[in-house]
């Protein structure tokens, strides 16, 4: 590139430069703010329209110090089984997804197993849970069973006023819950800096994307503290 052609791309780009924050320069504080915020609720639908229109499987369960402290308790047998469900949720193949119905996004969680394969691991979660089952001639239901691992890794993206039975069907063994962006319409600028990884509506935990391209969601309970379930991009 010639000298003058050097000088006068400079130049330009110091001209847009100066056009761009002389643009600024007119707004006054309260512009400025609905500007920054307007910017960051497109980056923050962004990141919703890449977590519902992906689809993730289950990598890792980082219990909080207070869940694995519990589960390996003589009273904990709640945390003990939250682990456990974790544990044997990778056997499953899980893949969550989300179907896009209106303005809501229906969770689902297949099974990438056979019949043969499902039934197999069932037996082994069983036989390493409830040992005591296989003596009594107690087979562990197929749905249900699979509903609880499903809720393993969709769960933690419901609304926090769900209950089990608005999460799955017991019958079926399948998701029958929705989610939507949270709304941030009548967020202050500083409130939505502060609730921008809250994107769920109805759900108060921080769910993002990390710089490896990982999905977090940081769950937290009243009694054992934050845990994160780490979700990865099937590709």
């Amino acid at each position: 590139m010639k000298k003058r052609n050097v000088i006068f791309a400079l130049l330009l780009g110091a001209v847009a430069s100066f056009t761009s924050c002389s643009k600024d320069d007119d707004l006054t504080p309260e512009e400025i703010e609905a500007k920054e915020k307007q910017e960051l609720v497109a980056e923050i639908t962004t990141n919703f329209e890449t977590i519902t229109t992906a689809q993730w499987a289950f990598k890792e369960f980082q219990p909080s110090d207070d869940l694995l402290a519990a589960s390996e308790s003589l009273d904990g047998a709640l945390a003990k089984t939250t682990m456990e469900k974790a544990e044997h949720a990778k056997n499953f193949n899980l893949a969550l997804s989300f179907v896009a119905e209106g303005n809501s996004f229906k969770a689902k969680v297949d099974v990438n197993l056979s019949d043969e394969e499902i039934a197999t691991q069932l037996k082994a979660y069983q036989d390493a849970v409830y040992p005591e089952f296989s003596e009594w001639g107690f087979i562990l239901g197929k749905e249900s069973t699979l509903a609880s691992f499903r809720r393993v890794i969709a769960a933690p993206f419901a609304a926090d006023d769900l209950k089990i039975d608005d999460i799955t069907s017991e019958e079926t063994g399948l998701c029958i819950f929705s989610i939507s962006m949270r709304d941030f319409s009548e967020l202050s600028y500083d409130d939505t800096v502060l609730a921008q990884k809250k994107l769920i509506e109805g759900n108060s935990d921080k769910i993002y994307i990390n710089a490896d391209g990982t999905l977090t969601v940081e769950t937290t309970s009243t009694d054992y503290g934050v845990s994160k379930l780490i979700l990865e991009e099937v590709k």
